[in-house]
C-alpha cells in the first residue's frame, strides 16, 4: 500500500517553535501583545512559559499544556505560546495513540487497503476490524469507489470520529484516501489545530485587498505537519507554501514542496 513519507526533519520542524520561544523568553522576555501587563506579570509569564518548555522537552505534555494555558491567561494574544501549546497537543496526540504511533516513522496508523473491493459491506467490515484494534489514533482507508468512500466517511462521522477524504490519481485511476482519527488522539489533534490557527491569526498580515496571510512561518509549517498527519495533504502544502514564502532559503521546506506540491 502506498504510504506518503516525510523525512526525519519533521522532528526538527515540530521542535522549532519551542526552541524559538525559549530563546525569545530566556533572552528578551515576552514579546508582542504584552505592553498592557505589569512587570511582575511579565516575569510570571516568562517563568510559566519556560516551565512549560521544560515539561515539553521532558515529554510531560499534559503538564506542559497546563503551563502554557496558565501563561495564556496572563497574555492571551501571545502567538508564540499558542504555537507551543499546539505543538504540545500534537505530541500528546501521538503519545495517546493505541496502538502506538511514532513521530520519526510518520506512519498513518492502521492501514486498510480496500482497493479493488467492490462490496460496500466488505469494506465496512474491514473498517470495523480496524476500529476494534484502535483505541485511539489514526486509521487510513483507501478505496477506489466514490460511493464506498462516502459511506465510510459518513459512518466515521456518525461515530463522532474525525474523518477526511482526499482524491489521488494513480495511473489514470482515482483512489480515495480516507483518514479517520478517534479517541484522545482526535481531541489532541483538533486542539493543536485550534492553537496553530490562533497563533497564525494573531500574527497575520493583510494585503492591499484586505486578505489575511500568515506572517508566522513556524506556526504555518507546524500546522502543515499536523494537516499532513490528518490526511489533509492539500491544506498541508498550502501551509508549507506560505512558510516557504516567508523563508525562501529553507531547504527543508523546498524539499517538501518539491515532493508534494
Amino acid at each position: 500500500m502506498k504510504t506518503p513519507v516525510v523525512t526525519i526533519f519533521v522532528i526538527f520542524i515540530l521542535a522549532i517553535g519551542i526552541g524559538l520561544a525559549i530563546y525569545d523568553y530566556s533572552k528578551h522576555g515576552p514579546r508582542q501583545g504584552n505592553s498592557d501587563i505589569s512587570k511582575s506579570e511579565a516575569e510570571t509569564l516568562k517563568e510559566t512559559k519556560l516551565s512549560g518548555d521544560e515539561q515539553a522537552y521532558k515529554g510531560s505534555y499534559e503538564k506542559a499544556i497546563e503551563k502554557y494555558k496558565h501563561a495564556l491567561k496572563i497574555s492571551p494574544r501571545d502567538a508564540y505560546i499558542h504555537n507551543d501549546l499546539g505543538t504540545a497537543y500534537y505530541h500528546l496526540g501521538l503519545e495517546k495513540a493505541d496502538p502506538p504511533m511514532t513521530e520519526d516513522q510518520f506512519d498513518f496508523g492502521i492501514e486498510v487497503d480496500a482497493r479493488r473491493v467492490e462490496e460496500t459491506e466488505t469494506v465496512l467490515q474491514m473498517f470495523e476490524n480496524a476500529e476494534e484494534k484502535t483505541k485511539s489514533g489514526i486509521i487510513t482507508i483507501v478505496v477506489d469507489e466514490p460511493e464506498i468512500k462516502d459511506t465510510v466517511v459518513n459512518k466515521a462521522l456518525a461515530e463522532d470520529y474525525y474523518a477526511h477524504a482526499e482524491t489521488e490519481t494513480q495511473e489514470n485511476k482515482k483512489e480515495y484516501w480516507i483518514t479517520v482519527i478517534k479517541g484522545e488522539t482526535k481531541e489532541a489533534f483538533l486542539n493543536a489545530e485550534k492553537e496553530y490557527l490562533e497563533a497564525i491569526d494573531i500574527k497575520s498580515v493583510r494585503d492591499a485587498e484586505g486578505r489575511k496571510y500568515s506572517s508566522y512561518s513556524t506556526a504555518s509549517r507546524n500546522l502543515g505537519v499536523l494537516y499532513f498527519r490528518m490526511g489533509r495533504k492539500k491544506d498541508a502544502v498550502e501551509q508549507w507554501r506560505r512558510a516557504f514564502q516567508l523563508e525562501p532559503t529553507d531547504a527543508e521546506l523546498r524539499n517538501l514542496l518539491g515532493k508534494y506540491e
